[in-house]
């Protein structure tokens, strides 16, 4: 039986509170763009009595909230700072029913704006892809509520073993629970324990395709600091899922934060199916298979050009015959390069 106490304990480290406080710029910087008006509810705070009002960020640094950032935090009267708590300010529901609807666009753009400079795992897309779509894919994280998780995958007693868990503070409620149920149902993952903790062990063949459904649902991954973790797959570009980049330009990029190195792998490329991509990518293959064909043509003509040479020069007594073994080992080159041609013009015509 798999002994639980290693990996919940790891939890618990690593789950430990954040220091997150906005310092003085950033205060004075939130208090001058909402003029000296909480951001949520718009009344004035009484700036006289510092107890009577806080900069409260928008995705908590438990969350990977970028606490240097300075649209991450906003004022905040005690009463609203105490009812949002350390939940990302996009899954403060009743917040969002109540507010001016301009003033809910603005924050939660503000939002998107630090989340960018937040940590991110890094996207499946090449590093020559455009920057449209590594933004855009990055957008479509940053619509739903951040939430942290923990995973772990190595052996354990010559076990292969792969966990994924979180704790009562890893963020949005209603977002734990759709990944504990796509994780049961979808992935086929045992629940080990619930309650203050949650922990789910996952099949080995499903830890990567869990692990990145949760990436893209905005989950924060982390790996659990356990003994005996790996071995990786370096064919598999989804075991990038344990680097995190704090800027889009190192994402774009692929580049390990902190130790640099080559570009980390990204997910094969699927050809478009838009009409106009499938049509110019069957115009690309032709005009290869037209290259190949006649690159292959080539070669065997002047293979042949060259052996007639060969033959004629020996009947004409210019030219001693060559080893008979040596003779026929170049005849039987030369027949391969005829099958190499043959085969490439009956793929042509169909």
């Amino acid at each position: 039986m798999l002994e639980l106490t290693p990996f919940l304990d790891a939890i618990a480290r690593a789950d430990a509170p954040l220091e997150g406080k906005a310092n003085g710029w950033q205060r004075k910087a939130g208090l001058a763009e909402f003029g000296n008006a909480c951001a949520f509810c718009s009344a004035p705070l009484d700036l006289s009595s510092p107890k009577s009002w806080t900069a409260t960020s928008l995705v908590p640094a438990q969350l990977g909230g970028p606490t240097s950032v300075v649209e991450n935090w906003v004022p905040a009267c005690r009463s609203c700072a105490a009812a949002k708590g350390l939940r990302d300010v996009v899954s403060w529901s009743d917040w969002q029913a109540s507010a001016d609807p301009d003033r809910v666009a603005l924050l939660l753009e503000r939002r998107r704006s630090a989340l960018l400079y937040a940590e991110n795992h890094f996207t499946p897309l090449s590093r020559h892809s455009k920057r449209e779509r590594l933004l855009a894919h990055l957008s479509a994280r940053f619509d739903k509520p951040r939430f942290r998780v923990y995973a772990w995958s190595g052996e354990v007693d010559g076990e292969r073993v792969c966990l994924v868990g979180w704790s009562t503070r890893s963020g949005d409620a209603l977002a734990l629970s759709e990944a504990l149920l796509a994780l049961r149902m979808r992935d086929g993952a045992e629940v080990l324990t619930e309650g203050q903790v949650t922990l789910l062990r996952v099949p080995v063949d499903g830890f990567l395709t869990a692990v990145w459904s949760l990436i893209e649902d905005h989950g924060l991954v982390v790996e659990l600091d356990v003994l005996g973790g790996g071995p990786l797959d370096a064919n598999d570009w989804r075991e990038c899922w344990r680097h995190r980049a704090m800027d889009p330009v190192t994402n774009h990029k692929r580049v390990p934060p902190m130790t640099g190195g080559p570009s980390l792998p990204h997910a094969p490329k699927v050809p478009s199916t838009k009409p106009d991509s499938a049509r110019r990518l069957a115009q690309l293959q032709a005009a290869k298979r037209a290259e190949r064909l006649e690159e292959a043509e080539l070669r065997y003509r002047e293979a042949m050009a060259r052996k007639a040479k060969y033959l004629e020069r020996v009947r004409r007594g210019l030219e001693a015959p060559m080893p008979l073994d040596e003779y026929r080992a170049w005849s039987d080159e030369v027949r391969y390069l005829q099958t190499v041609w043959a085969r490439l013009v009956n793929e042509s015509t169909g």
